[in-house]
């Protein structure tokens, strides 16, 4: 492993930490501020990672004619779009914004798949591994940060009957 990919890897793993300090909050009963930091660091990796696909296909030199390359350019604003309209439904139900943000990482992971270039397929192997990995650790913290938002309610509406 290279160093550019040994900081790639440390920090793809360090950006799973907002995601899993969100999760704590919840659990310690801060339900209101562990519902924004995870909303809105979701919806900003989300935003970011669409748009890295800008730089990734600038730096390929491929030309813009390539089928995968633009719908790609064009997927990237989709997936801002998609991180603020979750930002915007996030002040009533966390319900709406939860799928909306899950929906748009599954659907980024997929854009990747097809539209990476794989000029080398050694480092597009290991990276799309890498990405799947986290991406499969990001959805697996909404399941369990949406989860634990519904027992704590349902706990709650069962303390005031």
């Amino acid at each position: 492993m290279t160093r550019a990919e040994k900081v790639i890897s440390a920090l793809g793993y360090t950006g799973l930490t907002p995601f899993v300090a969100a999760c704590g909050l919840l659990y310690a009963g801060e339900a209101a501020l562990a519902s924004q930091l995870f909303l809105s660091y979701s919806a900003i990796i989300l935003s970011f990672l669409g748009g890295t696909h800008w730089g990734r296909l600038l730096s390929s030199g491929k030309t813009l004619e390539l089928g995968a390359g633009l719908f790609a350019l064009v997927a990237s604003n989709v997936f801002a779009l998609l991180a603020w309209s979750a930002l915007l439904l996030g002040h009533g139900n966390v319900l709406y914004p939860f799928i909306i943000l899950t929906t748009g990482f599954v659907l980024l992971f997929l854009v990747e798949a097809a539209s990476m270039p794989t000029i080398d397929r050694a480092v597009h192997s290991r990276y799309s591994a890498f990405r799947a990995f986290l991406t499969i650790s990001v959805l697996l913290l909404h399941g369990e940060f949406l989860l634990l938002s519904a027992c704590l309610l349902y706990t709650s509406d069962a303390a005031d009957e």
